[in-house]
């Protein structure tokens, strides 16, 4: 049986979308005063299901789904990519400015990726999107709530500093070492599915927008905590 189109913000996106939501709500919830073993057991399992993901994905792209990609596709640079992996590396016990850039760019990025995906159809391809997206924002949630880490104003500045002027200008390279349809962060082309960017200029082009557009962004992610931060003053 074929895959159906994918509709945006039809019932299956809803249903996913609504079942992410849940999850990094309740998980993080129901762990925050578990005991420390209990902890350490749920972030194991969260970072092992994030490499997991990080591991098979390739394979599934190149070996297992009927329309494969081009090996230059599946490559683990995407900004999504290295949200994984920071955030796994974070829970097995890697510096805290991993769960920094993971926070900022999974509040930011993953959300977004999930609201408005890069497919086409309910597939494998979809199920594996929304599963590696949606434990960025459940593990970011997670290491936010139950293991009581949390941002500061300061580290919107070096993790802006980090995304646009470390690694926004590899990315761009690799792009252009491998040549098409190599397109990390969507530096060389819009997504093919419906998206913010449409509204933007032409690659590279869009970075004229879409950076200060990111740089607002962590501060509307941040301005809860400035909230409080305020209040407890």
């Amino acid at each position: 049986m074929s895959a159906s189109p994918f509709v945006l913000f039809g019932n299956i996106h809803i249903v996913t979308m609504l079942s992410i939501l849940a999850a990094s709500v309740f998980i993080p919830l129901i762990y925050k005063n578990k005991s420390v073993a209990q902890k350490s057991v749920m972030t194991k399992i969260i970072a092992y299901i994030v490499i997991a993901h990080v591991v098979i994905s390739p394979f599934k792209d190149l070996f297992i789904l009927e329309n494969p990609y081009n090996w230059r596709e599946v490559l683990p640079f995407h900004m999504c990519d290295l949200s994984e992996i920071f955030l796994a590396w974070f829970l097995l016990g890697g510096p805290k400015i991993l769960y920094k850039c993971a926070f900022f760019w999974g509040i930011g990025g993953a959300t977004m990726a999930i609201v408005t995906p890069d497919i086409s159809h309910h597939d494998l391809d979809y199920a594996f999107f929304m599963i590696g997206h949606g434990m960025i924002v459940i593990g970011v949630m997670y290491a936010t709530i139950a293991l009581n880490n949390r941002p500061y104003a300061k580290d919107i500045l070096t993790v802006s500093f980090i995304t646009a002027c470390i690694l926004l200008p590899i990315t761009y390279l690799i792009n252009l070492i491998l040549g098409e349809p190599a397109n990390f962060w969507y530096l060389m082309a819009k997504p093919a599915g419906a998206s913010l960017m449409d509204a933007f200029p032409e690659p590279p082009m869009h970075l004229l927008v879409l950076t200060p557009l990111a740089l607002v962004m962590f501060f509307l992610i941040y301005s809860p905590y400035f909230i409080k931060d305020r209040l407890q003053k």
